[in-house]
């Protein structure tokens, strides 16, 4: 009887272990959609090569989330019209926790007559603060941008879907 009780305690204990070692580790989705516009760019064109430009480029929006979350979002970026651009994005939750994707793409030529510039891109999970801690993992994003309305081209508003999976380690 002792024996059957230590086995079936021991059973348990393991259980609870490599449960909640599975619950650490479990993939979880995160995806949202930002409108941004942007606050701020500056572009040089690249002395004796025709249509190149080099930029720097910062963002801000408001990223709204599956589960009714907001985020405010901050996006900062440097671009080569001829290479394409790479950048960070900071989300600010309501909680004070934070999560910092990495992203880079190919620029996006519109096509003639298009009504929306169109491109898709990755991006990785950074980091992240509060219950972010130790966030990993990756996704992929698209993005339109209007091509009709001059003033909303002029400030660069753009509508993104992110759609990727992360986890939190505990420890």
């Amino acid at each position: 009887m002792k024996k059957t009780s230590v086995l079936a305690v021991l059973a348990l204990a393991l259980t609870v272990f490599f449960g909640s070692i599975a619950s650490q580790v479990r993939a979880e989705a995160m995806n949202f959609k930002l409108i941004s516009m942007v606050e701020k760019l500056e572009t040089v064109q690249v002395s004796g090569v025709e249509k190149v430009a080099l930029g720097v480029l910062d963002r801000k929006g408001l990223s709204v989330f599956e589960n009714g979350e907001i985020a405010t979002t901050e996006c900062r970026s440097i671009f080569d019209t001829k290479k394409g651009f790479q950048g960070y994005s900071t989300l600010t939750f309501e909680d004070g926790s934070t999560v910092v994707v990495s992203w880079s793409g190919a620029i996006a030529k519109p096509s003639p007559g298009s009504v929306y510039r169109e491109y898709t891109a990755p991006f990785e999970y950074v980091t992240g603060t509060g219950r972010f801690k130790r966030i990993k993992g990756s996704g992929t994003f698209s993005a339109k941008a209007p091509n009709w309305d001059k003033d909303f081209k002029v400030k660069g508003f753009t509508f993104y879907e992110f759609t990727g999976t992360y986890k939190v380690a505990t420890q």
